[in-house]
């Protein structure tokens, strides 16, 4: 299938990036207020309906990943492609952070075999362990295409469905049968198992894309309640939790669930905007936007950094105040840094490969 522009896909993309960024510029009220005031609930909830962003972005991978596949897969040039878009940027990103908690004192362990663990593992600030996970899913990239040329989509759906859960709340077990040893996973989330379905969701959507989108077409107004249904049920869950009432060992599994759901209903209110044509899906701004949406990823943390700073530096305390300043300004400061940064990326890369030695061009 040719590499057209899905609008509805870029959509999604920018909506998730939002809602990383508001997770992150949230966090401060989630784990400061007291789970017991309104204030929690309010901040908790919110940041509770935006926890799908990491799953969507995966289940979009997954998608891209069989809607766009060349007739002739070459998994080299596949894994390259992979390096280039997401292991560079990753990379410089990581040599920022290591430098800047090196500096402040933030990593109290710098020795090479800790850096090297939280680089392949992503442990070394909170958002980066999608960026582990994202590597896990490329590497087995042949696994993929084995199991959506030999296997049947709904088997395969519900036995990555399976597997996600068992994987999600028993994996320490799991490791213990299989080695002998008793390990304490302290990072489950940043292994693929946690996600496969959203994944292998997302490939099966990919596949057959044009029923998949007439799906969302046919069934917004069904998603969407669904989706509104399923998040009561799981804020319900969560504040039950946090306040001592009811602990849900099955709280998790009722997550996977809303966050199907979410990405589902977010699918298809994307698609549903680009059916209507709408002016900004055409604007420069959010293609410009679309292509940064990685490095907002990557770096907003930092620039969340240097605003709480700032703020306090401002002897701004209140933690509200904080959040409504911090969220659009982390996100305005580091759409326009990374807009302009490919950009400048983009006009070198031409000069260099449109340069012509025989007239003696640099």
């Amino acid at each position: 299938m040719p590499k057209e522009r899905r609008t509805e896909l870029s959509a999604a993309s920018v909506a998730l990036m939002l809602l990383v960024v508001f997770i992150h510029s949230a966090a401060e009220c989630v784990n400061g207020y007291d789970p017991m005031t309104f204030a929690y609930a309010a901040a908790g909830s919110l940041h509770r309906l935006a926890s799908f962003a990491v799953q969507g972005f995966l289940f979009l991978a997954g998608l891209k990943l069989t809607l766009r596949r060349p007739s002739v897969f070459s998994t080299g040039r596949y894994l390259r492609g992979r390096l280039s878009r997401i292991g560079l940027p990753y990379l410089v990103a990581f040599a920022a952070f290591l430098a800047v908690y090196l500096l402040t004192g933030r990593l109290n362990d710098p020795s090479p075999v800790r850096i090297l663990a939280e680089f392949f593992t992503g442990g070394l600030t909170g958002h980066f362990y999608f960026v582990a996970v994202m590597a896990q899913f490329c590497l087995l990239v042949p696994l993929w295409n084995l199991l959506d040329r030999r296997t049947h989509p709904a088997l395969t759906l519900f036995v990555s469905l399976i597997l996600t859960l068992v994987f999600m709340d028993h994996m320490p077990e799991l490791v213990r049968l299989a080695t002998g040893f008793r390990v304490e996973l302290t990072r489950n989330a940043a292994l693929f198992t946690s996600y496969l379905f959203y994944w292998i969701a997302g490939m099966t959507a990919g596949a057959n894309y044009d029923g998949f989108r007439g799906f969302l077409r046919a069934r917004r107004t069904s998603l969407t309640v669904l989706w509104i249904l399923s998040a009561v049920g799981d804020i319900a869950l969560f504040l039950a939790i946090k306040r001592g009432i009811y602990y849900a060992l099955w709280a998790d599994d009722f997550h996977l669930m809303t966050c199907t759901l979410a990405i589902l209903a977010l699918l298809s209110h994307a698609a549903a905007l680009s059916d209507s044509d709408a002016p900004v899906l055409r604007s420069a701004l959010f293609a410009d936007t679309d292509r940064a949406s990685y490095l907002v990823y990557l770096w907003h943390p930092m620039t969340i950094l240097l605003i709480d700073s700032l703020l306090n530096r401002l002897g701004i305390g209140s933690r509200a105040l904080r959040c409504l300043i911090r969220f659009p300004a982390a996100l305005l400061l580091t759409l326009a840094i990374s807009i302009l940064w490919q950009k400048l990326y983009a006009s070198v890369r031409s000069r260099l490969t449109n340069r012509d030695p025989a007239k003696g061009e640099p």
